[in-house]
């Protein structure tokens, strides 16, 4: 199951902002091919200080046989391993902001206009045909009324906002028909903050908390009524406190799900996937300086920390069977030139390197 780190996903208090009004249509260049078998890959970037632009790569999930996609950053393997989705900011300073690769190479479908946005891919749906975009707006003014969730239509080549607002956090529904969010009308720290849910083609906006309080969620792949997600806690003059919770769509009583301490300066736990089983979920522990992958067990809650070689990384997938855990190892505030990238078991033990000096992984295994 893909998922995707820092940038591009959307949290509380890093400002990751989608902008454009609702029901904008941006044309792409043209209709998405049909998907084909499920092929297992890995996505990756690659950068140094001597060449800083970011570019993707796509290889069997292996590390194996790798690919030179085209410049982009936060590259997401659609669930078919057929396409590579990626951010262009950084790319350059004008052109489209969005990629859309194909993963046997060749020429990209572009989306979005740098001039006006950068993107940020977030999650694609199940059956790959809906991706979940985040658009930051490059207006000086009024950028949180112009925010939202946008969805791109491969079949169709269109990227639509859906609804306006700051977006934290977007993760689609198992049967793919819906995708649920973080959504605030405020790009204030202390702003509220909400779940809410919409279908793929922008109906039936739905909110799902009311505490003002909530963001980042994730479906259940084995329970399709239920999320987890965070609750945030504020505190004076310091990062809020993140817990995450289990809620029932349309239930009133969510419960608890962790409870780790967390000091000044960081936030905590953010759910970031499920295994298919949803026994398992990978999180991350996040704050100043630091982004950690963290395993917790559901429905016991049980969270630890991931390591290799003793130190800590930054989580980035889990497989549907739960079994191993994609991360990235290394300074990951610094070029991709300074990680690398490991599969590691789930419930300890030794990790594996699939690619050395690079960074950002997504896979569909």
């Amino acid at each position: 199951m893909s998922l995707r780190r820092r940038s591009a996903r959307t949290r509380r208090g890093l400002g990751l902002l989608a902008a454009a009004s609702c029901g904008l249509l941006l044309a792409g260049a043209g209709p998405a091919r049909a998907q084909d078998p499920p092929v297992p890959r890995l996505a990756y970037v690659t950068s140094s200080n001597a060449q800083p632009e970011s570019i993707v790569w796509v290889a069997a999930a292996d590390g194996s046989s790798p690919l030179k996609l085209g410049p982009g950053f936060q590259p997401l393997v659609s669930p078919s391993g057929q396409s590579v989705a990626a951010g262009l900011f950084g790319a350059s300073e004008t052109g489209p902001s969005l990629a859309l690769y194909p993963a046997s190479g060749g020429a990209p479908q572009t989306f979005g206009d740098l001039s006006r946005q950068t993107a940020y891919p977030l999650a694609f749906s199940p059956d790959g045909r809906y991706l979940a975009v985040a658009l930051q707006s490059t207006a000086v003014r009024r950028v949180a009324a112009h925010s939202g969730l946008a969805i791109l239509d491969t079949a169709t080549g269109t990227l639509e906002t859906v609804c306006s607002g700051v977006v934290y956090g977007a993760s689609f529904a198992p049967q793919g028909d819906r995708i649920a969010f973080g959504r605030s009308s405020s790009q204030s720290f202390t702003a509220a903050v909400n779940v809410y849910t919409v279908s793929a083609m922008g109906a039936g906006l739905t909110r799902v908390t009311s505490d003002g309080r909530s963001l980042n969620p994730v479906w259940d792949p084995a329970r399709p009524g239920y999320i987890a997600y965070d609750r945030e806690r504020l505190r004076r003059n310091d990062a809020p406190v993140y817990e995450i919770w289990l809620r029932r769509l349309g239930a009133s009583s969510p419960r608890r799900l962790t409870s780790v301490r967390v000091r000044s300066l960081v936030s905590g736990l953010v759910p970031l996937a499920f295994s298919a089983s949803g026994s398992r979920l990978l999180a991350e522990f996040e704050g100043q300086d630091t982004s950690e992958a963290w395993t917790v067990q559901v429905p016991s809650g049980r969270a630890r920390p991931v390591r290799v070689e003793r130190q800590p990384v930054v989580g980035a997938g889990i497989s549907r069977d739960g079994s191993r855990l994609l991360v990235a190892a290394g300074d990951f505030e610094g070029p991709a030139s300074n990680e690398s990238i490991f599969a590691v078991p789930f419930s300890g033990g030794a990790p594996t390197r699939l690619v050395a000096h690079a960074a950002q992984p997504s896979w569909n295994e």
